[in-house]
């Protein structure tokens, strides 16, 4: 398929090429203390997703089964954007929410549809937000904190043009940043929808079916 790439686009030399003027920064909080808190906030985060978050979620699904499309579409919707798929492990909810599906007798295809609605659509979306601002994301919040992640991206783009955006859906450090530097090195929209399309259809079926398939044998 044809593509079209910027191929000169150096994340370090378009940060190096902002005009920063100096200013006083306050003195910083000692690492140790920082790191601690850190740890703290991380902590706090997952014990609240593994021990109120997903048993509510797969509460929800088990008593209301036509709550699994919405479920799984602002799952794998908030997946394709960079910051916040760092932050909720959306795969994790999916896989739990394919147990919860086969242990309810519940169809799958609600589920799997949803994910790939949300997930086509999110990747698009970050693919436009690319394609208009280029290089201008890395001055705006959240993308600016995300500076390695973009470049890794980057290259892991340029290494394998459009079957990076297949093959990144289902890496997870790929995941949010190939559509997004995707757009930035202006592949062209077809290619970008295929792969986009192709790619969610099998990554919500790798996550939703199998799980619900075992927990349903089991069961039965």
């Amino acid at each position: 398929m044809k593509r079209k790439f910027v191929e000169n686009v150096a994340i370090r030399d378009l940060l190096a090429l902002r005009g920063r003027s100096a200013v006083c920064h306050p003195r910083p909080l000692p690492l140790a203390c920082c790191e601690s808190k850190a740890k703290k906030h991380v902590h706090q985060f997952y014990h609240w997703f593994f021990h109120d978050l997903t048993p509510w979620v797969a509460g929800v699904a088990r008593a209301h089964p036509i709550w699994c499309f919405p479920i799984a579409f602002g799952v794998a919707f908030s997946e394709s954007f960079l910051g916040v798929s760092f932050v909720v492990p959306g795969t994790t909810i999916l896989f739990v929410l394919g147990a919860v599906i086969g242990a309810g007798h519940i169809s799958v295809i609600p589920a799997w549809a949803g994910a790939v609605i949300g997930s086509v659509l999110g990747d698009w979306i970050s693919f436009w937000i690319g394609f208009h601002y280029h290089h201008q994301i890395l001055h705006v919040w959240p993308f600016r904190r995300y500076e390695d992640q973009i470049e890794k991206g980057l290259h892991f783009f340029h290494r394998f043009g459009t079957w990076a955006i297949f093959l990144g859906r289902f890496l997870g450090p790929f995941r949010a940043t190939v559509p997004l530097v995707a757009g930035m090195s202006e592949l062209e929209f077809w290619p970008f929808q295929i792969a986009n399309t192709a790619s969610a259809i099998l990554w919500a079926f790798v996550l939703l079916a199998p799980g619900a398939a075992a927990v349903r044998h089991f069961v039965s």
